[in-house]
């Protein structure tokens, strides 16, 4: 698409499509290019555009319209790099435009080698907002877009920014628009608050390619009192004007005119600003001006809430990810089937609350052929206790492995435990089957005492109660005790956690230790009681949520 782009010293800055058709030049609203200059017709001249060739035409003015220096009477053909002078406005033609965004030079992540900083400029306490005119600029050039083309770059902000999903796609496509809307304006840039308040600048855009040495500076104190008030701050001429007497960042980059509009989110609270400034005095901003940024700013925050939206689910979506992985990880720590010990029967249940789980239940062959069955609870649930119980999960066979006496064993392990610091603390209990024997030796670190059945007179027990020491990780100088129980054929003993017990029901009553006796003292083998636990938990807590993992093993002493 052709265009005219105007020029100054500094070089070309705003462009000007053409269109098929005409495109007219003048000093009234209605003009396509409207050049607000005393000298310049109402209809100064006219481009004509016809399948990719442009002419231009001269509309009876005043003063004349010049092309390439030479006072044109009729029609002239247009050719690349064509310059047009209207009084004291000169512009150049150029055959094909150049992209808005992609790739150009002058669209800058903050944060690049392009520097940006935020500056304190000193605030005057009759520092006021909203559309108030001060004093006036100069009676220079001033050019801005119709509102034709207002509402034709409004159109495509919808269409841009309904496609946009990632913060840093929506955030360079308000800019480009924002440039469209207004060309008068030199500078653009987009500021967001952080987590802890504070302002980063995200994006910026300048008319021209910047020089990568220098350095934006852009006032904190303007982007705050607009924040704060929520209301956009308008400065007609910001280079004369008393409020910004003060501001280091207005003196520095000569800025002549300048809108900053807070970015609100559905609460109304300011998450961050857009402004726009004039440094060139090709033209100011006016008070007509201040709703429309505020419009884009309004749209642009939805836009930026819906994307900020967007990036927590896809985070949200990694981590659910990750955490299946790492559930998978911790089903891999835990026995994928149960042992074969001679003269016994062993099953087990396992549910993490949430994906993972601070529970923690394993099967372990001893040096001197016993197996110990372990059950055991870190605090807390959750990725941290799991991280906890796998390293609880290393050190109970380390321990086991290197002392013979299981409860030396286990003082062992509460140093190791102990020693990592990590404020957690673990109930643990475990018990040591002898193959074809009905002895067994329980160690009791904190945890739940074992419930027995006795299948001879159907009654329960719940031994080692007296010989149980403290969790293991709250002091290092702890011993633990050893006690030795019989099981005989048929009697079957549950290890659980207190996830079982301490489930609770949508009028966050507990299932209750009597309720699990209950469950036992109906006998049956290993299987029989498990399973009749489990689901007298499952239908006390109903549609109601788990609240904490949930672990249980269960030993049958078998005939030999």
């Amino acid at each position: 698409m052709a265009f005219m782009a105007t020029l100054e010293e500094g070089g070309e800055s705003n462009r000007f499509e053409l269109k098929e058709g005409e495109t007219v030049i003048g000093r009234h609203p209605d003009c396509d290019i409207v050049v607000e200059v005393g000298a310049v017709s109402r209809f100064h001249a006219k481009i004509h555009g016809h399948q990719g060739v442009f002419t231009l035409e001269d509309q009876g003015s005043r003063n004349g319209t010049y092309l390439n220096g030479q006072l044109i009477a009729r029609g002239e053909p247009l050719r690349e790099g064509d310059r047009v002078r209207i009084c004291e406005v000169e512009l150049v033609f150029h055959a094909d435009s150049v992209p808005a965004f992609v790739g150009s030079p002058e669209m800058t992540f903050a944060g690049t080698s392009f520097g940006v900083t935020m500056v304190d400029d000193e605030s005057s306490e009759n520092l006021s907002v909203s559309k108030v005119e001060f004093r006036g600029g100069s009676d220079g050039v001033k050019i801005s877009a119709t509102p034709q083309a207002k509402l034709d770059a409004l159109v495509k902000i919808n269409s841009n920014l309904s496609e946009a999903l990632a913060l840093d796609d929506v955030l360079p496509k308000v800019l480009v628009s924002l440039f469209e809307i207004f060309p008068q304006a030199d500078r653009g840039f987009v500021v967001m608050a952080d987590r802890d308040g504070g302002l980063i600048p995200r994006w910026v855009k300048m008319r021209r390619p910047s020089d990568e040495t220098q350095s934006l500076r852009i006032s904190r104190t303007i982007i705050r009192e607009a924040m704060t008030t929520k209301t956009a701050i308008l400065s007609l001429d910001a280079s004369s004007d008393q409020r910004f007497d003060s501001s280091q960042s207005i003196a520095d980059f000569s800025i002549k005119s300048m809108i900053c509009a807070p970015l609100i989110d559905g609460n109304g609270e300011a998450f961050g600003a857009l402004q726009i400034d004039s440094t060139e005095g090709r033209g100011q901003f006016r008070e007509e001006d201040v709703d429309l940024l505020s419009g884009v700013a309004g749209q642009a925050a939805i836009v930026i809430l819906n994307a900020q939206l967007h990036e927590r689910a896809l985070k949200q979506q990694e981590v659910e990810q990750d955490l299946r992985l790492a559930k998978e990880v911790q089903a891999a720590f835990l026995p994928q089937a149960p042992p074969q010990i001679g003269g016994y029967r062993v099953c087990s249940y396992y549910q993490a609350a949430q994906y993972i789980g601070g529970d923690y239940f394993d099967y372990i062959p001893l040096p001197d052929g016993r197996w110990a069955v372990v059950a055991a609870d870190v605090v807390g649930h959750g990725v941290a206790a799991a991280m906890f119980m796998a390293k609880l999960s290393a050190e109970t066979r380390y321990c086991l492995a290197a002392e013979p006496d299981l409860a030396a064993a286990i003082e062992r392990l509460n140093v190791h435990m102990s020693r990592l610091q990590l404020d957690r603390f673990v109930t643990f209990l475990m018990m040591a089957l002898s193959p074809d024997s009905d002895a067994v030796t329980i160690v009791n670190a904190g945890h739940m005492t074992p419930l027995v059945y006795h299948a001879a007179d159907a009654s329960t027990s719940e031994p080692g109660e007296e010989e149980s020491g403290l969790p293991i990780g709250i002091d290092e100088d702890l011993g633990y005790e050893a006690t030795d129980i019989t099981l005989r054929p048929g009697d079957v003993a549950v290890m659980y956690t207190d996830g079982i017990n301490e489930a609770m029901n949508a009028s966050d009553e507990l299932f209750s230790i009597e309720r699990v006796r209950e469950c036992v003292s109906q006998g049956g083998g290993a299987e029989a009681i498990l399973n009749r636990i489990v689901l007298a938990v499952r239908s006390f807590i109903g549609d109601g949520q788990q609240d904490d993992d949930m672990c249980m093993v269960v030993i049958e002493r078998i005939a030999e």
